[in-house]
């Protein structure tokens, strides 16, 4: 009997599989350690490995090359399982974005119809064709799709089927169809239905409907469908089998026929009854003594007892709700971590519109269409560099080798040979410290920070000055020799530094070759093939002019250098 590695043991930069060309974890994936990130030849895979008592290794390995080479784009593709005496393990691609739960967080009473559509719309042609194939998901929740570019995407499709049971590990508790809280779970295409209709009312009317009984506790209608559709919806909502949809892409085709409902006819007062004379002249009669009595009601009745107006407060939009919370947070955040210390302090950065991109002509191509973004939301963005004090506790507090610091020192100088993945484990190890969510930041939020409301090509000018930047020939004691220990020039207008040289700093998104058909809103902007990161910034060994705003790089995501470092965002997430 095999001797399978306890995966209670694993962690943060352990290689795994073949010793030669081992994967390298990351971070976790799941709370319970059972799925990881990690890098294995220069790309980003999630890995899920074989837990020896929730089943059979055989049914592991069967179930995860049936799953593997499925292609569709609403699914994050799987690959053949890794099998040894030692490890067992499933690979798939890593699908990035936002998962579902945090989407929805935005439209706590329900999305727009139109964004519902094009978070489904594809997952449910997804579903519809591996339910053809006998195939199915098995524990689609709100944490199994993630968004990208506004469009729905299904992680780990079939991964736990090998399981003799699937728990609240691994799916939602209240998407729980009821054929899984038998005493022997049946799983068929019907439970992935059941879940969509599920997730799809938790889109419509905010994700705390999940948190009642289904259909009893819906509305009586909704006001973007026909009371036709909503019906059916209701009725597709219900527990038994029979009632579940057999397609779910009919299910998005009547949601679609919604995106345009015609306004109500208003309706016109009943005619004048045609017969009898009479008739008319009493209405006629009775009209006028009406409005005669009304008349004199108005001329005699003293001025002063008027009756008082009625004063309609306007009610607050969502967006103005979201603007008093968002002003209502502190300014700078210091959050407290679970092992002691801090996490790096964080400065808020307020919604806006900018042009992003080269507006001199002093860069190159991939600086370029120049474009408006919009940041919808506010975000927190760290003050500086990341730096080794901070560093060090996080690899001391999980294991890590400590980088290099070319003998400069540790402390207050930005942490440096440390790579893309490198600083992910580091936001995913702050976000499990705080309970809250930090990444890298996006290259939309990066420019706007360092641009600092300012449209030149440094936020303080076309040109660097001493004072400012750290940089070869920037005018500092630092040049061309090392890095600074960070805050030793200027901040900019939004309260950062260093956004100018120093260290050149990781961001989330894949490195695309130009700025055509970039996200104009706040996103990570990723690809099919990530096989290079962007760095942003400048550093104490580039020249001026790669220190610019607007300036982006591509770079490998497992290098590592003595000029490159990161910081963090946290997310805002205000309820409206």
């Amino acid at each position: 009997m095999n001797e399978f590695y306890d995966i209670n043991k694993l962690k943060i930069g352990q290689h795994v599989g073949v010793e030669l060309d081992p994967y390298v974890l990351n971070y976790p994936a799941s709370q319970h350690k059972a799925a990881w990130v990690a890098d294995h030849g220069g790309r980003s895979f999630v890995v899920r490995f074989y837990e020896p008592e929730r089943g059979k290794v055989e049914d592991f390995l069967q179930v995860s090359r049936k799953y593997a080479g499925i292609k569709h784009q609403a699914i994050t593709p799987n690959y053949p399982p890794f099998y040894s005496k030692l490890w067992v393990f499933s690979c798939s691609a890593v699908c990035g974005g936002e998962n579902l739960y945090s989407f929805l967080g935005k439209y706590p009473d329900g999305a727009p119809l139109n964004v519902v559509v094009s978070l489904f719309d594809n997952i449910a042609k997804a579903l519809d064709q591996i339910h053809a194939k006998g195939l199915f998901h098995g524990h689609l929740d709100l944490s199994a799709i993630h968004v990208v570019n506004g469009l729905g995407i299904m992680t780990g499709l079939g991964a736990h089927h090998w399981m003799n049971r699937i728990s609240e590990k691994e799916l939602d508790p209240r998407l729980f169809p009821p054929e899984y809280q038998r005493k022997t779970q049946k799983r068929t295409p019907a439970s992935d239905r059941f879940n969509f209709m599920r997730i799809l009312m938790a889109a419509l009317l905010g994700e705390s409907i999940l948190d009642k009984d289904l259909p009893g506790s819906l509305p009586s209608s909704h006001p973007y469908l026909s009371d036709a559709a909503w019906k059916k919806l209701q009725k597709w909502c219900r527990k038994h089998e029979r009632y579940r949809p057999k397609s779910l892409h009919e299910v998005m085709r009547i949601l679609r026929a919604n995106l345009y409902k015609p306004e109500p006819v208003k309706t016109q007062p009943p005619a004048t009854p045609r017969k009898g004379n009479s008739r008319r002249a009493i209405y006629l009669a009775a009209g006028l003594v009406i409005a005669g009595g009304a008349a004199a009601a108005v001329a005699l009745w003293p001025e002063e007892q008027a009756a008082d107006k009625v004063v309609v407060t306007p009610q607050k939009t969502p967006k103005q709700i979201e603007k008093e919370q968002f002003d209502a947070l502190p300014q700078v955040l210091e959050e407290a971590l679970k092992s002691g210390g801090n996490a790096p302090k964080v400065e808020k950065i307020a919604p806006a519109k900018f042009l992003m991109g080269d507006q001199h002509n002093l860069g190159d191509d991939n600086e370029k269409p120049v474009h408006e973004v919009d940041i919808p939301h506010g975000f927190y963005i760290s003050k500086y560099e990341v730096t080794f004090d901070q560093y060090d506790r996080f690899a001391n507090a999980t294991g890590r080798n400590l980088p290099a610091d070319n003998g400069w020192g540790r402390g207050k100088r930005p942490v440096i040979n440390i790579n893309w993945y490198d600083a992910k484990a580091y936001t995913a190890w702050l976000s499990e410290q705080t309970n809250q969510t930090y990444r890298l930041p996006t290259e939309i939020e990066w420019e706007y920070s360092a641009r600092g409301n300012a449209s030149t090509a440094f936020w303080y000018g076309n040109s660097v000055q001493p004072g400012y930047s750290v940089c070869d020939s920037c005018g500092s004691q630092w040049d061309g020799v090392s890095s600074a220990p960070v805050g030793s020039q200027a901040s900019n207008p939004l309260g950062l530094y260093d956004m100018h040289g120093n260290v050149a700093e990781w961001v989330e998104d894949c490195y695309h070759d130009s700025y055509q058909d970039a996200p104009t809103k706040n996103q990570i902007w990723l690809s099919d093939q990530c096989d290079s990161r962007v760095i942003r910034g400048g550093s104490w060994f580039d020249i001026p002019r790669v220190g610019r705003s607007s300036t982006r790089y591509r770079a490998e995501p497992d290098l590592k250098a003595s000029n490159w470092g990161f910081r963090v965002v946290r997310i805002i997430k205000l309820k409206t």
